[in-house]
């Protein structure tokens, strides 16, 4: 049983456990100053903030996520232009279609006509 333990980061996204190792990089960062009297860094630069990052992740997300939905938009904009188009074109069709199955009816009449009952000669 103790083989099938998991370890609780296994299952935790792969941004989420980056997120937390820069937090907990940066924390004890933080401690080892607080120990030693050391002072904050002098540039924000040198020290990456955890939230910045995840910030800067959440914001591509999202606009990668809004680009995708505006896509779709315009996908259901022409998707609905060319079903327009083809229920025109089905309407301009419908009365060539029965002209045709009439003039095939037509056709055949005259072709069985000629065909009249043969006579014994």
């Amino acid at each position: 049983m103790a083989d099938k333990e998991q370890n609780p980061f296994d299952v935790i996204p792969g941004f989420v456990q980056e997120y937390i190792s820069q937090l907990r990089a940066t924390t004890e960062r933080l401690q080892d100053l607080s120990r030693f009297g050391g002072s904050p860094p002098p540039a924000p630069s040198a020290m990456a903030l955890p939230g910045g990052f995840s910030a800067a992740q959440m914001t591509s997300i999202t606009d990668n996520i809004a680009a995708q939905r505006r896509s779709i938009e315009v996908l259901k904009a022409q998707l609905s232009s060319y079903d327009e188009q083809l229920a025109v074109l089905e309407q301009a069709l419908g009365p060539f279609a029965e002209w045709s199955k009439t003039w095939a009816d037509f056709e055949q009449r005259l072709l069985n006509m000629g065909r009249g009952p043969e006579t014994g000669r």
